[in-house]
């Protein structure tokens, strides 16, 4: 037995539960957004972390932000609604200026797209974790596997960069 025999097990998920979960994603989306059945939604989070060094310890903070992530190809409309780790409340919905986005990443290994705003806005961009969650999940939401809904948000990612390519 080697060092690198182990390889990591891939993530569990409950799929009865995970489809109860894609269910309420659609009605809190549909409940915050006007005509929210013309969106695809997805789940997504991002996380902020936060360093203070103290006289006798230093803390280091993280806050996680759920959100369902709306996406419509046909004008590339995007929109969040954040949600509470218990999918209970929402706040209004956020719409993306998609004319102040400069471009658009997506780095597979962490499962993070990234809009970036053109220089001059006040935030740098909006850092999308769309990876999903496995039953163990310990912050936010369990048992939300999209892989169906991933290939459909980085097609659409994909041609809103082609599109921004052409401007």
């Amino acid at each position: 037995m080697g060092l690198f025999t182990k390889k990591p097990k891939k993530p569990e998920y409950d799929a009865a539960d995970c489809e109860v979960k894609k269910k309420r994603l659609r009605e809190i989306f549909n409940e915050a957004v006007k005509d929210g059945d013309t969106y695809e939604v997805m789940y997504a989070y991002m996380s902020t972390t936060k360093f203070e060094r103290g006289f006798v310890i230093d803390t280091n903070t993280t806050s996680f932000f759920y959100y369902i992530v709306g996406f419509r190809q046909s004008d590339f409309d995007l929109v969040l609604v954040q949600i509470d780790a218990a999918m209970q409340e929402h706040t209004e919905p956020f719409y993306f200026d998609m004319d102040n986005i400069e471009n658009v990443s997506y780095d597979p290994k962490i499962h993070q797209l990234c809009f970036k705003y053109k220089k001059g806005s006040k935030d740098y961009g909006e850092l999308l974790n769309i990876g999903g969650t496995s039953s163990k999940t310990i912050y936010g939401p369990k048992n939300i596997h999209q892989p169906d809904e991933i290939e459909k948000m980085l097609n659409f990612a994909e041609a809103f960069r082609a599109k921004l390519e052409r401007v």
